[in-house]
């Protein structure tokens, strides 16, 4: 621990103390009932481990009751700071006053703050915390830094063991979106106030007011050896937590919510009357220390803990949990109500990343249970959903290669689909063998309104080592060679519609690392001026000779408008995972034609593309579907990132949005630790939108 780490705890206690009503003796009094040392039971009893998980779990729990005192580990890290203080100027020869140490504050509250009302000493024996921002006013002089907590959403309908074909409903009955304003992956923020850790142990708390569960950036809080009953199901808000300590106290049960909290990674709960764990509880993947000696624990769980430890308990609490609350069927929203949705000129498309099997880590997505987690349950539930939804058009992101071949292909050709796969570059150089498991994309169209007209495949990697207005400089092969994302295009003709118009459908998956938006950005360049010569070489019917094409190898000028009115009047639709939320760099390129050469998403550029020179510019007029109603809270959803990824652009000019599958039932997924589960297949969640072409 440096020197200023003890900072991190808020002994709020140990200011207070004088302040308390109750007194050691109360506390302490072994004739008392209530006691501490009645409640845990202190007498000279032997216990012989029953294994080394057993013994484990002793020793922690003695640890524990080491800890009774008031403010103990508040004291101990105090203490703590002062002998390394002590120790460091010693051996640096400098001559300190470890007085000025002793003296010194061990978190940012004082007197005033405890007398301002920020820690309010009661009459009884409950301390009433204020908010946050009462502390954040006094801290003027304090930078605030941002965290980032990131959103994301999942698939959207009820879901059951038996009926997975109805877990997404379509209707056409107008609704309104539950869409945030805030979409941003700095929508909301978790505050530093220069502590993370607060110590209320040992007071004889009866119970915690509710204003310290709006203290969202504690990652440490003992409340052990109290007189508390119950805890509040508000302890989810506390999502930044990794250590809680609620040992020693009355509680006879644990709320499900606290498995929200997939952060912990001790639990300790020892020496309370807890008879039954709550099966939610599974969802804490990164738990390493569940401390549950001292309650009336009942089996399998006391032995599995004592046997296999802590992971093992977790895992069962995961995997046997009962069939939990679905979510309920995400709305159609209509969002032109004069449309006549029986149109023959109406046509809709799906864009989903369905999670490939290779990047499904169980120690990724250990909240996940085993059997929910296993691509044989995922791709069926994604097979229904699709079907359910029932979409002209669809396009798939992180496909196997022979799960396209074996799987997708063959079912949705039962139910009259057509499709196109490309693979992403690697397949090149790997045996057969090896590349069926070489994911991409794949772009699938109902065969009784579409005919192929052409596909076409853009391999960033070979196109960009062609380049010759491309660097090639270390950042170039460093940076942009080593990511072999791809773009497929799909030149449709619908056979349906009078004069039967094409269509040009995209399906991207931009490389996904927030460190190299300088990737994204390049990447999504090449796709548009890749549009460009896919609009000129296949779009027009007299130039359309063959089913397949070449990537080209030179730069298409996407700055002039393509060359004739019979591409202008081309219908283009853009889907995929874009790996980039509404506030970046991406997102305003392609929404507004243009990207300034000074945005922080262009750095590095300079090193590898003339780009940076001028900044990006594209002269297709395209919209993001959902827009027309304000962008979703999310399309993908884990621990570790909540926010919008994907994407369906059209051309504004030749498409009218008329309807979009709406969001995730926000009260349902504020319940949720993160995508997939045993609802939802994917970490992302499929998107669809229907358009009117325009006359």
């Amino acid at each position: 621990m440096n020197s200023g780490s003890i900072n991190q705890y808020n002994a709020a206690s140990v200011n207070s103390l004088n302040n308390q009503t109750i007194s050691n003796h109360d506390l302490y009094n072994p004739s008392n009932s209530n006691s501490i040392n009645h409640q845990i039971n202190m007498e000279n009893r032997v216990i012989y481990p029953s294994s080394q998980h057993h013994q484990i779990q002793l020793n922690i729990q003695q640890r524990s009751r080491a800890s009774a005192t008031p403010h103990h580990h508040a004291k101990a890290a105090m203490a703590l700071q002062r002998n390394q203080a002590n120790l460091a100027a010693l051996i640096n020869g400098n001559s300190v006053v470890t007085s000025n140490y002793q003296n010194r504050s061990i978190t940012p509250f004082s007197h005033d703050d405890l007398n301002s009302g920020l820690i309010q000493p009661q009459t009884s024996s409950a301390i009433t915390i204020t908010s946050p921002s009462n502390y954040q006013q006094k801290q003027s002089g304090k930078k605030t830094p941002v965290t980032p907590q990131l959103l994301r959403a999942s698939t959207a309908n009820s879901f059951t063991a038996s009926s997975s074909a109805n877990r997404t409903s379509k209707s056409v009955e107008p609704k309104t979106a539950s869409n945030s304003a805030n979409n941003s992956q700095n929508s909301s923020t978790s505050k530093n106030s220069g502590w993370t850790a607060l110590d209320l142990g040992g007071i004889g708390l009866h119970s915690i007011a509710k204003e310290l569960f709006n203290y969202s950036f504690l990652t440490k809080l003992y409340i052990n050896h109290n007189q508390l009953t119950f805890i509040p199901d508000s302890i989810s808000k506390l999502t930044n937590l990794e250590v809680l300590d609620v040992s020693g106290n009355i509680l006879t049960s644990i709320p499900p919510l606290l498995g929200i909290c997939c952060k912990l990674k001790e639990l300790l709960l020892f020496d309370n009357r807890i008879v039954d764990i709550p099966f939610e509880l599974g969802n804490l993947y990164q738990l390493e220390t569940l401390g549950l000696e001292g309650n009336p624990i009942s089996d399998p769980i006391r032995g599995i803990l004592q046997k296999e430890g802590t992971r093992a308990a977790i895992e069962y609490l995961r995997d046997m949990a009962p069939a939990s609350k679905a979510p309920d069927d995400r709305r159609w929203v209509v969002v032109d109500k004069t449309v006549d949705q029986n149109s023959e000129r109406i046509v809709s498309i799906v864009s989903y990343n369905v999670l490939c099997s290779k990047y499904a880590s169980p120690s990724y997505y250990g909240y996940c249970p085993s059997w929910a987690l296993s691509w044989e349950n995922r791709r069926e539930t994604i097979l229904s959903e699709l079907l359910s939804l029932n979409s002209d058009i669809i396009c798939l992101q992180e496909v196997e290669t022979s799960e396209h071949d074996d799987f997708f292909s063959v079912k949705l050709k039962e139910a009259g689909y057509e499709g196109i796969f490309w693979a992403k570059s690697r397949a090149r150089t790997m045996s057969e063998k090896d590349r069926k498991s070489v994911d991409g994309c794949s772009t699938f169209y109902k065969s009784s309104l579409f005919s192929l007209v052409a596909s076409h495949l853009l391999e960033f990697q070979p196109s960009g080592l062609k380049r010759s207005d491309f660097k090639k400089s270390e950042d170039f092969f460093n940076r942009f060679m080593t990511k072999d994302n791809i773009c497929g295009y799909s030149v449709l003709q619908h056979k349906q519609i009078e004069g039967s118009p094409r269509f040009v459908v995209a399906n991207a998956h931009i490389h996904w690392d927030p460190e190299f938006t300088d990737v994204k950005m390049v990447q999504t360049a090449m796709m548009m001026e890749e549009l460009g010569h896919v609009l000129e070489t296949y779009a027009i019917p007299d130039q359309s000779s063959n089913n397949n094409s070449k990537p080209s190898d030179k730069k298409f000028d996407s700055n002039k408008t393509p060359k004739d009115l019979l591409i202008s009047k081309i219908a283009l639709l853009i889907c995929g995972d874009f790996n980039s939320t509404p506030d970046s760099g991406l997102y305003e390129y392609l929404s507004t034609s243009k990207l300034s050469k000074k945005h922080l998403d262009m750095d590095k550029l300079e090193h590898y593309s003339d780009y940076a020179e001028s900044g990006l510019t594209h002269s297709f007029q395209i919209k993001s579907a959902y827009s027309s109603i304000g962008e979703m809270n999310c399309t993908n959803y884990t621990p570790t990132f909540k926010g919008v990824l994907d994407y369906i652009w059209y051309s504004t000019g030749t498409l009218h949005p008329t309807g979009l599958l709406g969001s995730i039932d926000q009260e349902w997924l504020s319940t949720q630790v993160g995508f997939p589960n045993a609802h939802i297949p994917s970490d992302h969640i499929p998107l669809m939108a229907e358009f009117l072409l325009r006359q």
